[in-house]
């Protein structure tokens, strides 16, 4: 329509598939909201990249592609009153983690709808554009698919904001609609500002908010993209939703900013309405809740958390003397070709389990902070992050190991687009006391060595193939450290291989390699003085072991200062 984004569809027979029956709620903690897969922005209504807005949803009405939706937690998605209000419920399809609509080679993830809850939505004055549709079962979160936060703060006006809407409507008012995801950057007006625009001053309502270039008109959200999502970054660098696409007079008309649903103007009724749902954990837990979860879970480290020091040039505690050297191997001899380790042959490699499941691995770096791979903690809730020590046979029920929660993580500026800035610390409920099972490997001196040619060795209880189970033992594999021209040369992409990161392998044949639940390991060297350090964190890399693909590591040179800054709270040993 050329005037308002509205939509129409059809509905000239009834749906055939059968609405499953609700099934049991899934934990309310494995994930985390709002994490948008892509940071850097793509202005102008250009293409977003594969999955970039995770929470993003498609209603289909029978068969036709009609509106937006958001996903904000495991049961309900949010969209726009106009979207639904007058539709038969039991003909919705929402689909999820789709980029390209008109791909019909692959079937997205869909849900039915089992309820609509639509607000005090009318035509005449176009207030409470706002709705929730109940789904016929929980969302599976992945990579794909995660739910968007809602605002914190009921009154936060939003105004100057660089904020970011997302669909698939319309390219212009008489243009078809999109078969790929678009996005558009658009500044938060004041509903001040918006009254003085073209449009009618009473039109423009307090539950409402305006987005846009009023003066020249070059961007905004059009038809097809009703319902869908204006979110902004917070100060935690999660996204929430401050707005959903609700009206405005045509697409892009110069004196005529998009009109949106303001989101904290319903903060109540959308959680009044969601009771039933799983929020993650990061949109409501404070302190206090953590505290009462964590107690009720017989986690004792955070009870007895170390306060976090006055200031950054304190003296360290006298209690814990730094009478250690890191980088003691405890078997010089190599065992290459992935066999297992000698007992505790590498004393800093740690284990890391969630919900006490096995899924990264870590290295210590002194006696309070264990290094890994920020894929291995991002979206998770820290509190729930275990760090075994000392461990050879982590399938041995009968061996209890060395066990440290988290209190805290810090993790570097990581997103999954381009995989750089792959580096955590983690920050350890206790301190650890130096042993022979336990030990700190050595940080690099020399931040512009490249280590080519250096054979250096990784370890972990990973995959010992792709889709093979993780092994039982300590694994461990000698692999040469590549040039990163070398790597550029293999069959990655050369824009895949940024120079913070460090690639190790035999790319003409593969077979030897890190896989699956080796993330987050080391990569180490032995120096001059039979010491070992740390040279890459395992990172990523196409499939396991196979040829044209080296294992690609995050390199630590690149990260001295930061991991040094970031983890002055402990002990680290002489070296």
């Amino acid at each position: 329509m050329s005037k308002e984004k509205y939509t129409t569809l059809d509905i000239s027979e009834a749906a055939s598939d059968t609405i499953s029956k609700r099934q049991e709620l899934p934990p309310c903690m494995d994930c985390g909201c709002g994490e948008r897969n892509e940071e850097p922005r793509v202005v102008g209504g250009s293409g977003s990249n594969v999955n970039a807005f995770p929470w993003i949803a498609r209603l289909i009405y029978h068969k036709s592609f009609g509106c937006g939706a958001s996903l904000i937690n495991d049961r309900y998605v949010v969209s726009a009153a106009h979207c639904v209000k007058g539709f038969m419920w039991f003909m919705f399809r929402v689909t999820f983690g789709e980029h390209d609509r008109c791909l019909f080679k692959t079937r997205p993830e869909t849900h039915y709808i089992l309820k609509m809850i639509v607000h005090n939505f009318t035509l005449t004055d176009l207030t409470n554009d706002v709705s929730l549709l109940l789904l016929n079962q929980p969302v599976t979160y992945s990579h794909a698919i995660r739910p968007v936060c809602l605002p914190t703060a009921s009154g936060n006006l939003y105004q100057g904001a660089l904020a970011t809407v997302a669909g698939w409507g319309a390219k212009a008012e008489t243009g078809n609609w999109s078969c790929t995801l678009l996005e558009a950057q658009l500044p938060v007006l004041s509903n001040e500002e918006c009254r003085n625009t073209n449009y009618n001053e009473s039109k423009i309502r307090d539950v409402m908010m305006c987005a846009g270039y009023p003066a020249t008109a070059h961007k905004d959200a059009c038809t097809g993209d009703s319902g869908g999502p204006l979110v902004a970054e917070n100060v935690e660098h999660s996204y929430e939703l401050i707005g959903i696409v609700s009206w405005g007079y045509g697409c892009a008309r110069k004196g005529f900013p998009g009109v949106y649903t303001r989101v904290n103007k319903y903060l109540d009724w959308i959680r009044d309405n969601t009771e039933d749902a799983c929020y993650c954990c990061f949109i409501m837990c404070n302190f206090s809740l953590l505290i009462f979860l964590c107690a009720a879970l017989n986690f004792p480290s955070v009870k007895g958390a170390e306060p976090a020091r006055a200031t950054d040039n304190d003296a360290y505690d006298e209690r814990y003397g730094c009478n250690c050297r890191c980088g003691e191997r405890n078997e010089a001899s190599r065992i290459v070709g992935g066999e297992e380790t000698n007992v505790n042959e590498f004393p800093w490699v740690a284990r890391l389990t969630y919900f006490n499941k096995f899924y990264c691995g870590g290295m210590v770096i002194n006696d309070r902070y264990v290094l890994t791979a920020a894929h291995c903690v991002k979206g998770l809730m820290w509190f729930m992050i275990k760090v075994t020590l000392g461990e050879h046979n982590r399938c041995n029920e009968t061996h209890r190991p060395e066990t440290r929660y988290v209190i805290e993580v810090i993790a570097h500026n990581f997103t999954y687009v381009t995989f750089r800035d792959d580096i955590a610390l983690l920050r350890l409920s206790d301190r650890i006391t130096i042993t022979d099972t336990v030990k700190p490997v050595c940080l690099p001196h020399n931040d512009d060595y490249t280590y080519e040619g250096v054979k250096a060795i990784a370890a972990g209880w990973g995959s010992i193939g792709e889709q093979k189970n993780h092994s039982c033992y300590l694994l461990d594999v000698e692999l040469p450290i590549l040039s990163n021209e070398e790597c550029k040369n293999t069959k990655y992409e050369t824009s895949m291989i940024a120079d913070s990161m460090l690639c190790a392998g035999y790319p003409d044949q593969g077979k030897r390699d890190t896989c699956q639940g080796d993330s987050g390991g080391p990569l180490s060297a032995e120096r001059g003085d039979k010491r070992y350090e740390l040279l890459g964190v395992v990172s990523w890399g196409i499939g396991c072991g196979r040829a044209g693909y080296p294992g690609v590591y995050t390199r630590v040179t690149k990260y001295l200062y930061w991991i040094k800054h970031n983890a002055r709270r402990g002990c680290f040993c002489s070296d």
